[in-house]
């Protein structure tokens, strides 16, 4: 797998540290670890209205567009497998008829 620029997977000790151990001078405890404060339901809900409103929604004609696409993909799929399942049954009546 090649490495990305600028990611070291060496420690500081020049040993390869791939999650196996950890640098002995980061310390993570629950005590250090970051609090996650608690809010309340009417607060969650603004939040999650806040980030609705940073969402980039398509368009309408994207939307239909795409599911326009979507349905034909289905249809022509759909008489794929019809199709290859009845060469099958042909074949294996073919065989089974011998």
């Amino acid at each position: 797998m090649a490495k990305k620029p600028g990611k070291s997977t060496k420690s500081s000790s020049g040993k390869s540290n791939r999650g196996r151990e950890r640098d002995p001078d980061i310390k993570v405890t629950q005590e250090n670890a970051p609090k996650k404060k608690s809010v309340g339901p009417v607060q969650f809900w603004n939040q999650v209205i806040s980030e609705g409103k940073k969402v980039t929604w398509t368009s309408r004609n994207e939307t239909f567009a795409s599911t326009i696409m979507v349905l034909i993909m289905v249809v022509i799929m759909s008489l794929f497998f019809l199709l290859v399942d009845q060469l099958l049954r042909i074949v294996v009546q073919f065989i089974l008829g011998l």
